[in-house]
Parts: structure tokens; C-alpha cells; sequence
């Protein structure tokens, strides 16, 4: 099957113009160090427990009935185990109207011991199916592999834990390193700062050529600021749900670019994210929401000292939009399509830098999947703020001799959507986006293919005449929330402008079949970067083996 490596990658890829304690007695706590209520309490009351022990043939079901009412709590916990893939479906119905009735999917992978599974109903967007007072009806299980299968319910519970409607951005803080993940978009990393560098602040500021500047020991009083912005600055762009440092992953199901065929149970929608032209878009699972901005959905989330995990059912990123028949345009759906897969994050922060560890699984169960041909996955989508506008990787033929500064060194990238710049060869598995100064944002991403990368706007990357959007960006008006709003319209972090990088896989997703990998992010002055990541290297402090798991 023939590998394709397409210049433009991905929704991702281009700027959207749209843009475990005791059954039923239980508690438990979450706390983050910044910005968020310190403790977390709820309590779990069991609908069902049990120790039969049952089996299921291939495609049998078996349907478990409450009729509970279950008003205030949106928080459910099965404790169960499973010899095979089990497709699980929550029902309820509106405490006040039972004919509205939602039949809500989850997923159980294989497991010889009990598990824990933990969920939010959909009623953490504004989207969401279960925006009211709930009765829960039943539970359905249903055998997905050819095998006969053993399971174990042991017992199913609900809880009162608060769905927050203000606090959706949730940070961790060590040391000069904060860091945060937006609920609102999926849990993707939205939020990275040095706080200070030695003592010294990272300010943003427009300095007397009219740039929108970042830099280390800037002031209101220094020579090179005509324009005091900031001394809290966020180093990522999180312009639009495409935007952000997250997991985004392809399947070339559903026809091709010029003809969709509802292939492999899948139907491709038309997007216009690669162009003008459009095409139709393959299968997309994308973290933080789809091309107008429906999010993704909160599964589970958990915020301690030096932890933020979360898990979502991501959005696909071509179904925001649908051909509108009696007014040909296209129009954007209301609810967008979300997935059947998972995506998960763990962040912590560990000797100065963010480890961020990802795992996706998918189960629609398309067919055919071993006929498909490869596609790249973004492993992640990054994207720096416009102000580190020079990409930086190691290219030379003495790989971690820290002497040899042989560097690609690009200090002006065409537009993506029309020349994406690839890199093959970064023999130290890292890259980096700096100011004039090296002081910027670096990954480290062991496993990786190529790297992809370019900017939005290149022509008026850093003026401030053309960079005065920030006020314009959804997530400064209906995402915003707890978020830090922008200081003025040149905030960096909410304009269009922006630095993009992904290193690239080229496989064939695999059903049921869970894909891993993690990264580190640095902020620091670039040789600082690559000698953190050189220890990182010689202690083998990152294992990729995990990418192999949809080879071929």
C-alpha cells in the first residue's frame, strides 16, 4: 500500500476562517495549584451491584434496567472487567419530558482485571444531549469480537460532581513553568508560560520598528519597548479549536479527496480547510473541536498538584459544515459529528519542562480498514505564537555533540496552506521556534517522520498594523471563560497569526487498537533546550514504541 505524504496535513493544518474507594459511599478530591478550586468533592451512589460473572458470543448484548432517577448527578462509574471490546451504551430520559429519550455510546477495552470506567454524561458543552434533569433507564453491553466473551459488572454508580460552567481552563505550576488544558476545547493544551527566566520576566511587547515582540528582561522602562503588553504571556495560539498543542488523527476511509463513496462506513464531507477549491475531507478525530468551533466532549478530567488528565471524544474535524439545498452554501451544523474514539492527556511537569503523554483509541468499527491507504497523523499539532517566527532544528552529522550547532534555520516560512516546509532529517528528534534572541518554545518528539511546518499570514508576521485580531478570536468572546483575556488586540496568543509545526506519522489506523506517544516541551534560550533534551535522550526518558502500534 503506498504511503502518502500530502504537503498539507490536516484540519489542523490551516487557519479556519469560521472558526477507586467503596461502592455507593465514596469520595473523592482533585486539586490544582493555580487558578482553580482547591478541592474537589462528590460523592458516589451505586444503582447496581453485583458478582455474577456472564458471557457474551460474538455480537450478543446484554441489557442491564434501573429506571432511577438520577436528578444532579451527570457523573457515572461502572467497575467491571472484560475478556473483549465492549461496545456500552447509556440510555436516559428528560426527568421532565420521558419521551426524550438519549442513547448515549462508550467504549470498554479488554482488560483481566477490574477497571474503573469514569464519565461525564454530555452535559459538559453547550452542545451537549443531556442538558436536563436525568432518569437513567439501562445500561447495554455488547460484544464486539469474534470470540466469546467473559465480563463482570460489578457495580454501577453515579455522582454529584459539578459540571463547572466558568472554570474551564485548569493549570498545574511548578516552579517558572505554568501550564493549562482547556475543558472547553477538549482538554488540549492551551496555556504556556515561563513565568520568569533567572528573576527576570518574558514580556510581550511592540518594540519601535513596530513588531509584537517576546523577550526575556523586558519592561515598561526598557530601550527596546515602545508598547508595554504584558509580563504574563501565554506562548501558545489558541486563535480557534483547530489551534492549540493536540492530538489530531486521520483515517482514509470514506472515498478520497475528489469522490466521497460512504466507504468503510464512513461518509466524507466537503471542507474548504485545504483552499479555496475544498475537497472532501477524510476522517478527522480532532481534540480540541471541529472547523466551526463544536467541541469536543469531556469524558473524565482530573487536576492534582502536578497532574491534569483528561479524556474526550473528539469532534471530526470536516463535519462542521453541510450543503444546504434550498440556498446553495454551505452551512454550518448546528452540532457537528463527534467521534466514537478517545483521545487521553496526561500533563506534569517534571525538572523544568512539560511532559505531555497521549493515547488515542477508535471504535466505530469500519470495515475494510486493512485496504485503506496510509495517512499522516499529526503527533501533535503545534502551534507557537507568531512571535517565535524563527524555525529551528538540528541538522548536521554528529548527532548530540552539543559543540556542533549545525541548525535549519528558517527565519521566514511560506503560508501552509499553499507551501508547508518539510524537514526529513532532525537526527535529535527535536525542533524549536525562537525569537532573534533563541529564546523560545522547543519539542522533543523521539519517533517522529517528517516535520511539517509554516505560519498563517506570513507577509505581516509580526507588525502590529496586521496583527490587531485578538479581540476577534472565539476564544476571547464565547470560549473564553476563566481564560486570560487579551490585553489588547495584538495579544499574540488570540491573533490569526501563528507558528505551526507537526511531526508526522504515516500509518493505517487500526480498530480497537490504541496508538501512544509523548512529548516535552521546553521554554528556554535554544542551547539550554537541546541540552535538557539530550539528558531526556541519554536516559532514555522517553519511550515511543507506542507510535508502532498501527505499522503495516
Amino acid at each position: 500500500m503506498r504511503k502518502k505524504l500530502s504537503v498539507l496535513l490536516a484540519g489542523l493544518s490551516v487557519f479556519s476562517v469560521f472558526q477507586m474507594a467503596a461502592c455507593g459511599d465514596s469520595s473523592e478530591e482533585s486539586s490544582s495549584s493555580n487558578n482553580n478550586p482547591v478541592t474537589e468533592k462528590y460523592t458516589f451512589e451505586s444503582l447496581y451491584t453485583s458478582t455474577e460473572t456472564f458471557t457474551l458470543k460474538a455480537n450478543e448484548e446484554k441489557k442491564f434496567s434501573f429506571n432511577d432517577d438520577i436528578t444532579g448527578k451527570n457523573y457515572v462509574r461502572l467497575l467491571l472487567n472484560s475478556s473483549a471490546n465492549l461496545l456500552g451504551a447509556f440510555e436516559y430520559c428528560n426527568v421532565e419530558n420521558p419521551t426524550q429519550v438519549v442513547k448515549e455510546e462508550f467504549f470498554i477495552e479488554p482488560s483481566n482485571q477490574q477497571i474503573e470506567f469514569k464519565q461525564f454524561l454530555d452535559s459538559y458543552r453547550d452542545n451537549g444531549v443531556g442538558l436536563f434533569d436525568k432518569k437513567m433507564l439501562s445500561i447495554t453491553l455488547k460484544n464486539l469480537d469474534n470470540e466469546e466473551a467473559t465480563v463482570k459488572l460489578g457495580d454501577f454508580s453515579v455522582a454529584n460532581r459539578d459540571v463547572p460552567s466558568f472554570e474551564k481552563e485548569v493549570y498545574i505550576q511548578k516552579g517558572e513553568l505554568k501550564v493549562g488544558a482547556d475543558l472547553a476545547m477538549g482538554g488540549t493544551l492551551s496555556y504556556l508560560e515561563r513565568t520568569s527566566w533567572e528573576g527576570e520576566v518574558v514580556s510581550e511587547y511592540i518594540d519601535y520598528d513596530n513588531n509584537i515582540s517576546i523577550d526575556v528582561g523586558i519592561n515598561e522602562d526598557s530601550d527596546e519597548c515602545a508598547t508595554f503588553l504584558s509580563s504574563s504571556v501565554n506562548l501558545i495560539n489558541i486563535c480557534d479549536a483547530g489551534r492549540e498543542f493536540q492530538q489530531s488523527y486521520y483515517a482514509a476511509v470514506g472515498g478520497t479527496e475528489q469522490e466521497a463513496t460512504g466507504a468503510n462506513g464512513y461518509q466524507r464531507m466537503w471542507s474548504y480547510t485545504a483552499g479555496d477549491g475544498g475537497h472532501y475531507w477524510p476522517y478527522n478525530p480532532v481534540q480540541g473541536g471541529d472547523e466551526v468551533c463544536n467541541v469536543s466532549q469531556i469524558i473524565d478530567y482530573e487536576v492534582k498538584d502536578n497532574l491534569i488528565y483528561v479524556k474526550v471524544r473528539a469532534m471530526d474535524w470536516g463535519n462542521g459544515l453541510a450543503w444546504d439545498e434550498n440556498n446553495p452554501q454551505y452551512e454550518e451544523v448546528k452540532n457537528g459529528r463527534t467521534t466514537k474514539s478517545y483521545i487521553e492527556n496526561w500533563y506534569t511537569i517534571k525538572d523544568g519542562m512539560l511532559y505531555v503523554e497521549n493515547r488515542f483509541i477508535d471504535w466505530n468499527g469500519f470495515t475494510d480498514m486493512d485496504d485503506i491507504e496510509a495517512h499522516n497523523l499529526e503527533i501533535p499539532a503545534a502551534y507557537v505564537v507568531h512571535p517565535f517566527r524563527n524555525y529551528v532544528c538540528y541538522t548536521g552529522n554528529d548527532a548530540w555533540n552539543l559543540k556542533d550547532k549545525t541548525y535549519d534555520r528558517q527565519g521566514k516560512l511560506d503560508e501552509w496552506a499553499k507551501t508547508a516546509y518539510v524537514n526529513n532529517y532532525h537526527p535529535e528528534d527535536w525542533f524549536a521556534w525562537v525569537n532573534d534572541n533563541d529564546f523560545g518554545v522547543g519539542v522533543y518528539i523521539p519517533g517522529a517522520g517528517p516535520y511539517v511546518s509554516g505560519r498563517n499570514d506570513v507577509e505581516s508576521i509580526l507588525t502590529m498594523q496586521n496583527n490587531r485580531s485578538a479581540f476577534e478570536s472565539k476564544m476571547a468572546n464565547k470560549y473564553l471563560f476563566n481564560k486570560k483575556a487579551p490585553t489588547s488586540q495584538w495579544t499574540s496568543c488570540y491573533v490569526g497569526n501563528t507558528d505551526y509545526t507537526a511531526p508526522v506519522v504515516c500509518v493505517k489506523m487500526k480498530e480497537y487498537v490504541p496508538l501512544s506517544y509523548t512529548y516535552v516541551v521546553a521554554v528556554d534560550y535554544l542551547d539550554t533546550i537541546r541540552k535538557d533534551f539530550k539528558k531526556i535522550k541519554d536516559v532514555n526518558g522517553v519511550d515511543n514504541s507506542g507510535l508502532k502500534a498501527w505499522d503495516y
